[in-house]
């Protein structure tokens, strides 16, 4: 939670000056809602929300309808139909972004204009209600909880959570999740199994996570890196009857069990987002991977298959239910050892796909200097693969987006992206970790 900050002459003081100012003016301003809040007027004059987060640029335009749009979810949801159940309506609703991002392991946040609204909003739970959006880079995760009872937690819509929380620290906050009834977007990363690695632990504690994570009934997209917990409790953890629209899951020990309980699910039914990273399919059937896409055929957009150790006969496998996907937009298949003739037959069916408009590729195996893939790139070799690769695809689609990846260095996980120009020739566009 920031204010907008004027430029100073001298750094270090101004921002200290600056950081007291921003706190006196919003406790100034929360003085002023106690007063009027206080007031006997009529429900019409009230002011009903409150609108802190980040302003969008086409505020005037799109925040309105925004805050409309939240505020008829907020009207309509589950328990509004159960008198039984019915919450008292918050006098004043605010919308804000919580980030909780420590400087030091003991403490949970230090932005104090956050602090502040927190400790003032709990004083104030049954008048005022904070809906938000919750981002933890935090491991002070008892601390968080606590700040947490000042949020009314069905009003969490998005929570992400990206910090190194240890097992017991999990286990604490999972129980959470299953009072966020409203929860649509899910984020969590880590809990490495390279750092997590007593087998009978992870197993008990993975029973606990997957029970907790089964309870969220609304979840719209979910993606979940470097875990240990899903290795066998996945069918656990995607039990909703609520369709998701965007799945990712990277960097996790995954069977191939899993990836057939993908297909059977409910939840998996109407995906149009699928990622999976940074495992190694290497063994699985090829019925497998066929069996998913086949599923979802009629609502897949975007298929991400990167790092998994992906066949040559298992690309292959996937083009005929590709082919069926009407939707499909963009694949992305970098970080697979593939050879050039594969590489050739799947950019000629892919871009037979009418709607596809972007592909992401790796530089087939004859391009490097060795046959591991995360060696150097040898220069006239890919030249000459790249070559082959813009003549086909120029003649056959010229407009599609197509993108080569190639390893640049092994030991700081990067990798180098070439582009076709309408040229026909490549253009290094980006470089960045894998």
């Amino acid at each position: 939670m920031t204010l907008r900050k004027p430029k100073t002459l001298h750094p270090q003081f101004g921002e200290i000056t600056l950081k007291r100012r921003n706190l006196w003016t919003l406790q100034a301003l929360l003085d002023g809602i106690d007063i009027h809040l206080s007031q006997k007027v009529h429900h019409r004059w009230r002011l009903q929300m409150l609108d802190w987060r980040d302003v969008h640029r086409d505020f005037w335009t799109v925040g309105p309808r925004a805050m409309s749009a939240a505020h008829s979810e907020d009207a309509s949801s589950k328990e509004a139909g159960k008198p039984g159940l019915r919450k008292k309506k918050p006098t004043l609703t605010i919308f804000v972004h919580l980030c909780f991002e420590a400087w030091i392991r003991s403490c949970a946040t230090r932005d104090e204009l956050q602090l502040c609204l927190l400790k003032w909003a709990r004083k104030r739970k049954a008048s005022v209600h904070l809906s938000c959006e919750v981002m933890i880079k935090s491991d002070a995760v008892f601390t968080i909880l606590k700040l947490l009872r000042a949020v009314q937690l069905d009003s969490i819509q998005k929570l992400y959570v990206s910090s190194d929380w240890g097992r017991e620290s999990m286990k604490a906050f999972v129980p959470q999740l299953k009072k966020m009834t409203n929860l649509h977007t899910f984020h969590f990363s880590s809990l490495s199994p390279e750092v997590y690695t007593s087998a009978w632990k992870n197993k008990w504690h993975s029973r606990i996570y997957a029970f907790n994570l089964g309870q969220m009934q609304s979840l719209g997209e979910l993606r979940i890196d470097d875990v240990f917990f899903l290795e066998g409790p996945l069918h656990k953890i995607l039990r909703s009857q609520t369709p998701l629209e965007a799945l990712s899951l990277s960097s996790s020990p995954l069977k191939e069990s899993d990836l057939k309980h993908l297909a059977q699910c409910p939840s998996t039914s109407k995906l149009k987002s699928l990622s999976l990273k940074k495992f190694s399919m290497k063994s699985f059937n090829l019925e497998t991977l066929q069996a998913l896409l086949n599923k979802l055929a009629s609502t897949l957009e975007t298929l991400v298959l990167q790092n998994c150790d992906i066949t040559d006969a298992q690309l292959l496998a996937i083009l005929p239910p590709l082919s069926c996907c009407s939707q499909f937009k963009t694949f992305s298949c970098y970080g697979n050892s593939i050879s050039p003739g594969i590489l050739q037959v799947l950019l000629h069916e892919c871009t037979a796909l009418s709607q596809l408009t972007k592909g992401l590729y790796p530089a087939p195996l004859e391009s490097y200097e060795s046959k591991i893939p995360t060696k150097f790139v040898h220069p006239e070799k890919f030249h000459q693969v790249c070559a082959k690769l813009s003549q086909v695809l120029m003649d056959i689609r010229p407009s599609l987006l197509v993108q080569i990846c190639t390893y640049s260095c092994d030991w700081c996980m990067l990798c180098q992206l070439y582009t076709l120009e309408p040229s026909g020739n490549w253009e290094t566009t980006e470089e960045y970790h894998y």
